[in-house]
């Protein structure tokens, strides 16, 4: 086998164990920060669609003009009084209250007021990672 064949083998089987440790979570990239705080303002929380959470802001553009974006946010659970990042849907919203967003230079934060196992309402909060402003539009 010549060195190049090794060589593109091993990637092969190197790529192969990355994505199959990545499936089952053992390893996964840490979040990064949301930089969108940093190019946009009035950023609040809202209700949309009936009961979806959401993100609204005004954010800049490349030409410096402004523009009204909302983004549905994803994944975000309550877990027993403690706001949890996960997959599919949001579900927070329907047994949290007094729910906002907070932002400054180095990212920007959910907090609320969410529903114990026993009823009782725990402040919690979250980081809201790897949003940003792509011309104006809040994206993931």
């Amino acid at each position: 086998m010549s060195k190049l064949s090794k060589t593109t083998s091993a990637l092969a089987l190197a790529a192969a164990a990355v994505g199959s440790t990545a499936m089952i979570g053992i390893a996964t990239p840490a979040a990064a920060a949301s930089g969108f705080q940093n190019t946009c303002s009035n950023i609040s929380f809202a209700y949309v669609s009936g009961s979806q959470a959401a993100l609204n802001a005004m954010c800049l553009k490349a030409d410096g003009s402004a523009n009204g974006s909302s983004l549905i946010l994803k994944g975000i659970g309550n877990n027993n009084g403690v706001l949890v990042q996960g997959g599919g849907a949001s579900t927070f919203q329907k047994s949290c209250g007094n729910i906002q967003i907070t932002a400054n230079a180095q990212g920007a934060t959910l907090s609320a007021l969410c529903r114990d196992g026993g009823g009782n309402s725990r402040a919690t909060s979250l980081p809201l990672n790897n949003i940003g402003n792509n011309n104006g539009n809040l994206t993931y």
